[in-house]
């Protein structure tokens, strides 16, 4: 089973990538062949309708949505800015817009006074997208974080195994799943 993890914050270290990191190291507990994209130093260029039309992606942007669909667990980590979630994950989902996840598990993680607000708008992206989401989900704040940006927090560690149990049960449960369908 292969997962994506993409990490939407604007900062190259943070709290949100420590998240993503967490769970990715979870998972490959798990057996899970994982990546982490960290969107901030992923390259992606702002979406652009001409460029999608014309099917003149650059290399960055064809990798990404390459892996995107090759992965059948796909996780988006995100902080709580204005109560939603981050640009770059947006511009992120925005490139994934003519493409249909059917079959793929999503879980969605994000940092931020433990907010589950960028989550619940997070949750209608995916199921625009046709993903099938975990119903755990978690939410982090600085205080669950040492000065090293490291998980302290003992519950969130144990939410964290909660929820990467979960993405790799229904992964297991959908596997096969037939993924050609487009249109809902």
């Amino acid at each position: 089973m292969r997962a994506l993890i993409l990490v939407g914050s604007g900062d190259a270290k943070s709290h949100s990538l420590s998240l993503g990191t967490a769970i990715a190291t979870s998972l490959s507990n798990r057996d899970v062949t994982v990546e982490v994209i960290n969107l901030v130093e992923y390259g992606l260029p702002l979406y652009n309708r001409e460029i999608e039309r014309n099917s003149a992606h650059d290399e960055a942007t064809s990798e990404f949505l390459q892996k995107s669909e090759e992965a059948d667990i796909i996780v988006w980590v995100t902080p709580n800015y204005h109560n939603s979630f981050s640009g770059i994950l947006k511009n992120a989902l925005d490139w994934q817009h003519a493409r249909k996840f059917t079959g793929k598990i999503l879980g969605l993680a994000s940092n931020g006074e433990r907010s589950p607000q960028p989550l619940d708008q997070l949750m209608l992206v995916g199921r625009s997208q046709g993903y099938t989401m975990i119903p755990t989900r978690v939410c982090t704040d600085a205080s669950d974080y040492d000065d090293a940006l490291t998980i302290i927090n003992e519950s969130i560690k144990q939410r964290i195994e909660r929820f990467t149990a979960s993405l790799v049960e229904y992964g297991e449960a959908f596997k096969g799943t037939d993924t050609t369908e487009k249109n809902f």
